[in-house]
């Protein structure tokens, strides 16, 4: 049985990958797809943030059941907002403390539904070893202790140090779980400059020495982060610099099997995003400011906890880049027309989309206040063998209907399933709001790249990712990120059903 190594590069863009395969200026991933299987078009979640996406990849499901809503969210449990750390801001506003513990615990051991098994489990139940190389998601049954570098142990009054975290059969998450470095440590860039060990080179060095030292898992998903922040702060389609660079890493990992043809003979390699990004215009006018169309409101505050009963809070605001959670904390039948009618004036929100009833959602198309209607399960299918029935303007989610039974979505793929897992991601009553080509929302807490990139949005150009895989055949049509996971249990022979 082949082993099998997923690598993950954020906020991958496939036209930008395909300009740099056609230019021979990444050649481990020019020799991946030349030998293995390219699939330009992989959708992801929705909202396209990586805590979402990750969750979905590596649990098969969408967040209606994996239960990781976004980066930014209102969890009803504790009445309070949580941030995995969006900006340096929202970190000083949270605390340090808070937000590591978001990140590095809740998030897996809290916040991803426990019914749910991860693929680390389900493989490690199945006699295989498995890894993660600085992958957010990591729950599985083995337990490490965190070795909190010593400035953000500063930081949090060394309340996290020697913490508690699960995994799989090997772990590694940055400078805080890692295994004994071979060789000098300088190689493997740490430190508050190189985000602690949370970037490409280190993930690379680190999937690098577990081949070279026979340490490999059968499994072993690695992470690569740095291309977010560049597409962030230079544009997504000036992404290529940061693309070859990790392409570098996977290079660097091939040469250790002596060969790449000797990889590709021990290894099945897979190559895809989370998300990929979308260009947000300079000027202000780009930016869709929550806080200032919903000032009516009472917003509940980052560092607050909702007090519905003294009437202190109405809505919480929970802005994830190029789409936003309006949670309504009371009064909800007088609250969301309200906020739906201030949204739905405004052309830069594509779409605001909410519950109406079980199995019944709405979404209205912002400027032209166009209504549409959608239940699952009616007379029309869509491509990914879904059925809906719907009553209104299909224009508002870009689809229509091409047969008598016959569903197709254009700029916003798999747009009424992806809508209503995001409605749906744990409890409490919301709106949806997602972004138009170009605009990206601003509230507290909020991240902005005007100029640059974003993402978060329904659209296809956030929503869109490739996908390589060498190393074993590919019958995968119509793909979508929840596909990864039984993927890699069928090669592994663990696909139930």
């Amino acid at each position: 049985m082949k082993k099998l190594i997923l690598f993950v590069v954020d906020s991958l863009h496939p036209s930008v990958l395909e300009r740099i395969l056609s230019e021979g200026n990444a050649p481990a991933f020019r020799f991946l797809v030349k030998h293995g299987t390219y699939v330009d078009r992989v959708i992801s979640s929705f909202p396209t943030m990586t805590p979402v996406a990750m969750s979905s990849m590596i649990t098969g499901t969408w967040p209606d059941q994996h239960g990781v809503p976004g980066f930014i969210w209102y969890n009803e449990k504790i009445r309070k907002i949580v941030d995995y750390g969006a900006t340096w801001q929202s970190i000083l506003k949270i605390g340090l403390e808070n937000v590591l513990r978001n990140l590095l615990l809740r998030l897996n051991e809290d916040h991803l539904n426990a019914k749910i098994p991860t693929l680390y489990e389900q493989l490690e139940a199945g006699g295989y070893s498995t890894g993660n190389i600085n992958f957010f998601m990591h729950r599985a049954q083995h337990s490490y202790l965190a070795n909190v570098p010593l400035s953000l142990a500063l930081g949090t009054g060394f309340r996290l140090h020697r913490e508690k975290v699960s995994g799989p059969s090997h772990l590694t998450l940055g400078q805080l779980i890692h295994p004994p470095f071979s060789g000098r440590k300088k190689i493997y860039p740490r430190g508050p400059f190189h985000r602690f060990g949370f970037n490409d080179i280190f993930s690379g060095k680190i999937a690098a020495q577990l081949v070279r030292e026979r340490q490999q898992p059968d499994f072993m998903v690695v992470y690569f982060p740095d291309n977010d922040k560049y597409s962030h702060q230079h544009g997504p389609l000036r992404s290529g610099f940061s693309i070859e660079h990790a392409d570098q890493q996977v290079a660097a990992v091939l040469d250790e099997f002596g060969s790449w043809e000797k990889a590709l003979e021990k290894n099945v390699m897979i190559v895809t995003g989370d998300h990929a990004q979308s260009t947000v215009g300079l000027g202000r006018e780009y930016l869709i400011d929550l806080d200032r169309d919903l000032k009516s409101f009472k917003r509940l505050k980052a560092t607050e906890e909702a007090n519905v009963e003294d009437n202190k809070h109405e809505i919480a605001i929970c802005p994830n880049e190029r789409m936003a959670f309006i949670y309504l904390l009371q009064k909800n039948d007088e609250i969301l027309p309200e906020v739906v009618g201030i949204l739905a004036k405004d052309p830069r929100n594509a779409q605001i989309s909410w519950k109406v009833s079980d199995n019944k959602f709405c979404v209205v198309q912002g400027g032209t206040e166009k209504r549409l209607f959608f239940s699952r399960t009616g007379p029309y299918q869509d491509v990914y063998g879904q059925t809906w029935s719907c009553e209104g303007d299909l224009s508002v989610v870009d689809a229509q209907v091409i047969s008598e039974q016959i569903i197709e979505f254009g700029k916003f793929p798999d747009a009424f399933n992806r809508l209503i897992t995001a409605l749906e991601a744990r409890s409490g009553s919301r709106i949806v709001v997602s972004a138009a080509s170009g605009y990206e929302y601003f509230a507290g807490g909020a991240p902005i790249h005007p100029g640059g990139g974003s993402h978060g949005s329904l659209e296809q150009e956030d929503s869109t990712v490739p996908m390589i895989v060498a190393g074993m055949p590919l019958r995968l049509e119509q793909a979508r990120i929840i596909d990864l996971c039984p993927m890699i249990l069928n090669h592994f022979g663990l696909l139930k059903g």
